[in-house]
């Protein structure tokens, strides 16, 4: 069950990263950064963790719906 739910969660979690990415880089963009602030870079980090977050849940998902567990 492990690896449905993995997949899963890398589907789903690389589709929210990419949202996710243009929805942080536009809102950067839009923003007046600083000269040492890189909205692409910024924008990144935000997607990475939100793919991060969608693949942790997933595992966590799969061992707590895991029919085999008494």
């Amino acid at each position: 069950m492990l690896p449905l739910f993995v997949g899963i969660g890398a589907v789903f979690g690389a589709l929210a990263a990419a949202a996710a990415y243009a929805i942080s880089y536009h809102e950067y963009r839009q923003r007046m950064l600083r000269l040492d602030q890189n909205p692409r870079r910024m924008a990144l980090g935000t997607a990475t963790v939100t793919f991060v977050f969608f693949l942790v849940a997933s595992i966590v998902l799969a061992f707590v719906l895991d029919p085999a567990r008494p």
